[in-house]
């Protein structure tokens, strides 16, 4: 496989996790980080965010669901995602000599009319 392909979201769920990504970076480049990575993968899982901000680096998880929807997007991160994610980061830091990091998740509610009335958590 061509590690240079752009991956293809073809289920629903892909698609809108795609466009919770897409608005996740726009809310991060708003508030002054620079996104220096996305959907970086290695060994032990993959980083969907990877964000600079005053000598300090963020890596963040993005789960995102609809507006109004019954369940709560955080929820899908069960302890072994958390697991996966955090060795996922730790493997990154360790590779690009990171030392001052934050991890974090952030929730994308996704507007079903216009992304503008999109909320992130």
């Amino acid at each position: 496989m061509n590690p240079y392909m752009i991956k293809q979201f073809t289920s629903y769920t892909q698609r809108l996790g795609e466009k919770g990504e897409e608005y996740a970076v726009t809310h991060l480049e708003k508030e002054g980080f620079l996104v220096v990575g996305r959907n970086i993968a290695n060994k032990y899982g993959e980083i969907d965010i990877v964000a600079h901000k005053k000598k300090h680096y963020y890596f963040y998880e993005v789960k995102s669901g609809r507006q109004g929807g019954w369940f709560n997007p955080a929820d899908n991160m069960s302890p072994k995602k958390i697991g996966k994610f955090l060795v996922s980061v730790e493997h990154y830091c360790l590779v690009h000599r990171i030392k001052q990091y934050t991890v974090g998740l952030l929730v994308v509610r996704l507007c079903e009319t216009t992304i503008d009335d999109s909320t992130i958590e």
